[in-house]
């Protein structure tokens, strides 16, 4: 297992890396009832580190920045090599700017 492996994706496939977090100092903790239902944000904020020679919505002008996913499409393989965050191209809402 020596040092870190990339993966080439294939197939329209984007590869991702987890955002950057802005963490809040000094979060007041706030206790719930166990039955309370938090709505989460079924949206995650990633980081395109490679995509796929055959992608047409996305291109390689693309890879460093940010993109919208809906969690749940992004697949992790944990392998030997490492973990690969992937999606395909199609379930990217859009790129963040400034």
């Amino acid at each position: 297992k020596g040092g870190s492996m990339s993966l080439d994706p294939r197939n329209r496939f984007l590869l991702l890396e987890e955002a950057p977090q802005q963490v809040e100092e000094d979060t007041p903790t706030i206790l719930l009832p166990d039955d309370y239902n938090v709505k989460t944000n079924p949206f995650g904020v990633y980081k395109i580190s490679q995509i796929s020679a055959d992608c047409t919505k996305v291109s390689l002008d693309d890879i460093g920045k940010l993109v919208l996913v809906e969690d749940h499409m992004v697949s992790t393989a944990s392998l030997d090599q490492g973990d690969f965050l992937l999606v395909q191209e199609n379930n990217i809402y859009g790129v963040l700017g400034a």
